[in-house]
C-alpha cells in the first residue's frame, strides 16, 4: 500500500533510477567484447598461434572465394539457429575457439563439437538470428576472416539477449580446394554468462524479470493516476460539450419551430389550460381575418371569443377529455368566427404539452379552414339524396360494380328483381356479379366489361340470362357506363338493369308464329307450284291423248288404241298418286289428318306396298327383295306407314335402272325402336342433292331413269309422318351406286288386360 500511496514525483524518480542501473549493465557488456580486449586482426591471430604460418597481405578475395565464404557463413548461422548437428562438419581438424561464457581457449575439434552440442542441448528450440553487419577479409591465399554483428533471439519471452548485440568471428582455412572453419569465437558480455552456460539464463532472467516487474508496477501506478486525471478531464470536457450541444440544439429547435410555423399552410397556436391564447401564427391570424400587425392584440384573449357560441360546450368537453385522457380523438370540427363576424368551418388537431414535472401546462393545436370541404360535402350530400330519390323512384334496377366485377351498390328495385329482400342487401354487397349471371353468359359478360373499360364498345345495351335467389332463370337487359376517378382513370361501372322476361317470352311466341307462318307460306308455295306445274303437265298430256282419240278414233288400229289407252292409264295413275300425296300432305299441314297408332305386323304392310308396285317393277325388270321378318311388329298408324313405304319403294324403282334390285330390311334397336331400310343400286345422288332432301324450301324434283316425274313432295310427306310417330328419317347415297333410305318407328307395345 505504501508503494501505491507514493506521489507521482517519487514514482518517476524511482523509475529513472532503475533505468540508469539497467543502462550501466548494458554499457559494461559493450565494453567487454572479448577476453583479448580491443585487438587488431594480426595481434588476434598471433594470440591464436598463427604468427609463424601466415604471410599477411591486403589482396582482395576472388569473387568465387568470396561467394563460397559468404555461403559458408550464412549456412553456419542457419544451421546454428535451427540447431542442426551438421554444423560440426564445417570445422577443420586443426581447430580452436572459445565461447562467450568461457575464459579459456579450446584447441581441439572434438572438445569444440561437444561444447556445440551442449549449446544445442541447453536450448533445443530454434533461434532467430538478426544479422546487423558483416565483414569478410583475406589475410592470405589460404586464410580469411569473417566478422559479424547480430542479435540472438532466444525462444524465451523478453530475454535480455534480444536487446544486446553479439559478435561472431570465424577464421576460414583453405584445405584441399575447399574452405573449412579453423576458429570460431562468439562474444557475449561476461557478466551475463554463468559458469557452465553457453547463454546467460538464471540470474540474468531473474534480475531482468525483477527489474521489469518493478518498472511495470511503477508504470501501472503512474498509468492509473494518469487515467484518473484523464477521466476527470474527459468528464469535464463532455459536460461542457453537452451544455454547448444543448444550447445549439435548443437554438436549432427554435429555428425549426419558427420555420415550421412560418411554412405551414395551416394555422398553429397554443393556449393555456383555461383557454387563454399564448401563441398564434401569422397564418392563424390571417385565417380569422386579421392582419399581422394585430397579432399582439390577439395574445391573452380567450379562444372562446373566436368560436361560435353554439360550439362552446363542445370545445369545453373536448378540452376536458383531452386533458384527462378520456378521448383519443384529437381532431374536432367547429364553427369559427372571423373579424367581420362571418362564420367559417375549421378542424382542430390538438395535443397536450407537459412541464418538467410531467404535468399538463399548455395545449398546442393546428387549425385548418375546411369551409370549402364542408360546402362540398353538403353539396355531395344533397346530390346523394337526389340520386337516392332517383334510384328509389326508378322502375328499373340500378347498381354499381368494381372493375373486377364486385358489387358496390344495389337499389331496392334491383334486389326485388333478383328475388331478395331489402334487408339482405348487405349480404349481396361485395359479391361477384358473375354469381347472378348464368354460366353460359359469363364469357360474354367478361368480354363486354373489358370492351366497356377500354372504350371499344359502342353498344352499351346487352342482354343476359340472370339467376334469381331461388335458382330460376330470367332475362335482363343491361345499360352500362364507366365512372372515372379524379385522375381520369376508370374506377367503377354504373348499370341500369331491366327484367325483360315477359318481352323475351312474347318475342319467342312471335318467333314461333313467324316460323309457322313461314312454313305455311312455303307449304302454300309448294302446293301451288305442284298444282301449276306437276299437275298441269300430266293433264296436258292426258288432254292431248284423249283429243286424238275423240277426233279420229276410227282411224286408229287396235294396237294403236291399246298403246294410247296404256299411256292414258299410266298418266291417270301418276295423277292419282300425286293427288293422294297432295291430299295427305294438305291434311297434315291443316292438322286434320287422323292419327291412330296400333300394333301391326310390319311384314304385312310391306307385302301390300310391294303388291301395289309390282307392275312398275315388272315393266323395269327390277327385283324386289323383302328381307323383313314376320316377327317384327310396330306400334304405328297403318295408313301413314303404308304411305311412307309406298313413297320410298316408288322412289327406289323410279331411280333404278332396268334389271336393278331393291331390298327392304328391318332390325330391332335397343331403345324400343325398329330401323327400316329401303335400298337400291340405281343412279344415287350427289351430296348437294342429298342435303336438299326433306327441306320444303328446296326444289329437288328430278326425272327417273325412264323419264318418270318427281316432285319431292313424297319425301316431305314421309318426314312429316315419321316425325309424327316420334321417329326419324335419313338417307345415305353415292352417285351411280345407289341410295339407302332409313326410318325409325316405335316397336309393338305389349298391352295388359
Amino acid at each position: 500500500m505504501n508503494k501505491i500511496n507514493k506521489t507521482i514525483d517519487e514514482l518517476l524518480q524511482e523509475l529513472n533510477e532503475l533505468r540508469q542501473e539497467n543502462a550501466i549493465l548494458k554499457n559494461s557488456y559493450k565494453n567487454g567484447i572479448t577476453a583479448s580486449g580491443n585487438l587488431d586482426s594480426e595481434s588476434f591471430l598471433s594470440e591464436l598461434g598463427f604468427e609463424n604460418t601466415i604471410n599477411f597481405k591486403n589482396d582482395k578475395l576472388s569473387q568465387e572465394d568470396e561467394r563460397e565464404i559468404r555461403k559458408l557463413f550464412d549456412d553456419y548461422l542457419e544451421m546454428y539457429a535451427s540447431r542442426d548437428d551438421r554444423l560440426t562438419e564445417y570445422f577443420s581438424d586443426n581447430f580452436s575457439g572459445f565461447t562467450g561464457g568461457g575464459d579459456f581457449l579450446v584447441k581441439d575439434k572434438t572438445e569444440w563439437v561437444a561444447i556445440t552440442r551442449q549449446d544445442f542441448a541447453q536450448v533445443k528450440d530454434p533461434l532467430r538470428i538478426e544479422l546487423k553487419d558483416l565483414a569478410i577479409q583475406l589475410l592470405s591465399e589460404t586464410i580469411a576472416v569473417t566478422t559479424g554483428f547480430f542479435i540472438i533471439h532466444l525462444p524465451i519471452e523478453d530475454h535480455i539477449l534480444s536487446r544486446e548485440t553479439a559478435r561472431l568471428v570465424l577464421i576460414f582455412r583453405k584445405e584441399e580446394n575447399s574452405w573449412k572453419i579453423s576458429h570460431s569465437s562468439i562474444s557475449i558480455p561476461y557478466y551475463l554468462v554463468r559458469e557452465g552456460e553457453v547463454y546467460p539464463m538464471k540470474e540474468l532472467v531473474e534480475r531482468n524479470q525483477l527489474l521489469e516487474e518493478l518498472v511495470a508496477e511503477r508504470t501501472i501506478q503512474l498509468s492509473e493516476t494518469n487515467d484518473k486525471l484523464h477521466l476527470t478531464n474527459d468528464k469535464l470536457e463532455r459536460e461542457i460539450a453537452g451544455h454547448k450541444q444543448a444550447e445549439d440544439a435548443l437554438q436549432q429547435s427554435s429555428q425549426k419551430w419558427e420555420g415550421i410555423i412560418s411554412a405551414s399552410p395551416d394555422g398553429i397556436g397554443m393556449i393555456t389550460l383555461d383557454g387563454k391564447i399564448q401563441l398564434i401564427s401569422d397564418k392563424l391570424v390571417e385565417m380569422h381575418g386579421y392582419n399581422k400587425e394585430e397579432k399582439s392584440g390577439y395574445l391573452g384573449k380567450s379562444v372562446f371569443d373566436f368560436i361560435d357560441p353554439s360550439n362552446h360546450q363542445l370545445l369545453i368537453d373536448n378540452t376536458r377529455k383531452l386533458l384527462t385522457g378520456e378521448s383519443n380523438r384529437k381532431i374536432s370540427e367547429y364553427t369559427a368566427i372571423k373579424k367581420d363576424n362571418s362564420r367559417f368551418y375549421i378542424d382542430v388537431n390538438s395535443t397536450v404539452l407537459f412541464d418538467s414535472e410531467n404535468k399538463p401546462s399548455s395545449i398546442l393545436y393546428v387549425q385548418r379552414d375546411i369551409t370549402e370541404r364542408r360546402l362540398a360535402e353538403e353539396a355531395l350530400q344533397q346530390s346523394n339524396q337526389k340520386l337516392e330519390a332517383i334510384i328509389s323512384a326508378s322502375p328499373d334496377g340500378i347498381g354499381m360494380i368494381s372493375l373486377d366485377g364486385k358489387i358496390q351498390l344495389m337499389s331496392d328495385k334491383l334486389m326485388e328483381i333478383y328475388g331478395y329482400s331489402v334487408e339482405e342487401k348487405n349480404e349481396i354487397i361485395g359479391k361477384s356479379s358473375f354469381d347472378f349471371i348464368d354460366p353460359s353468359n359469363h364469357k360474354m359478360l367478361l368480354g363486354n366489361i373489358r370492351k366497356l373499360i377500354d372504350g371499344k364498345s359502342d353498344n352499351k345495351l346487352t342482354e343476359y340470362l340472370a339467376i334469381k335467389k331461388d335458382g330460376n332463370r330470367f332475362y335482363i337487359d343491361v345499360n352500362s357506363t364507366v365512372l372515372f376517378d379524379t385522375n381520369g382513370n376508370p374506377s367503377s361501372i354504373l348499370f341500369v338493369e331491366r327484367d325483360i322476361t315477359e318481352r323475351k317470352q312474347t318475342e319467342l311466341i312471335i318467333q314461333m308464329q313467324n316460323n309457322q307462318l313461314k312454313e305455311l307460306n312455303l307449304a302454300k308455295d309448294k302446293f301451288f307450284s305442284i298444282i301449276s306445274h306437276d299437275l298441269r303437265s300430266p293433264f296436258q298430256g292426258l288432254i292431248g291423248l284423249t283429243g286424238l282419240m275423240a277426233e279420229d278414233v276410227e282411224s286408229f288400229s287396235s294396237a294403236e288404241l291399246s298403246k294410247l289407252s296404256g299411256q292414258i292409264h299410266k298418266t291417270v295413275n301418276n295423277l292419282y298418286k300425286l293427288l293422294k300425296n297432295l291430299l295427305e300432305w294438305s291434311q297434315m299441314q291443316q292438322g286434320i289428318m287422323s292419327f291412330s297408332p296400333q300394333n301391326y305386323s310390319l311384314s304385312e304392310i310391306v307385302k301390300q306396298v310391294i303388291d301395289s308396285s309390282h307392275q312398275t317393277a315388272v315393266q323395269k325388270k327390277i327385283k324386289i327383295i323383302n328381307s323383313i321378318s314376320d316377327q317384327i311388329r310396330i306400334y304405328a298408324d297403318g295408313n301413314m306407314v303404308n304411305s311412307i313405304l309406298h313413297n320410298l319403294l316408288s322412289n327406289a324403282l323410279k331411280f333404278s335402272n332396268q334389271g336393278g334390285e331393291v331390298i327392304l330390311n328391318a332390325k330391332k334397336l335397343e331403345n324400343e325402336m325398329v330401323e327400316i331400310s329401303v335400298s337400291d343400286n340405281g343412279i344415287g345422288m350427289s351430296d348437294k342433292t342429298r342435303n336438299k332432301l326433306f327441306n320444303i324450301e328446296e326444289k329437288v324434283g328430278r326425272k327417273g331413269t325412264e323419264g318418270e316425274d318427281s316432285t319431292g313432295l313424297g319425301l316431305l310427306l314421309c318426314k312429316e309422318f315419321v316425325e309424327k310417330h316420334g321417329g326419324s328419317i335419313w338417307v345415305e347415297s353415292q352417285e351411280n351406286k345407289g341410295s339407302v333410305f332409313y326410318i325409325k318407328l316405335p316397336l309393338y307395345k305389349f298391352r295388359t288386360a
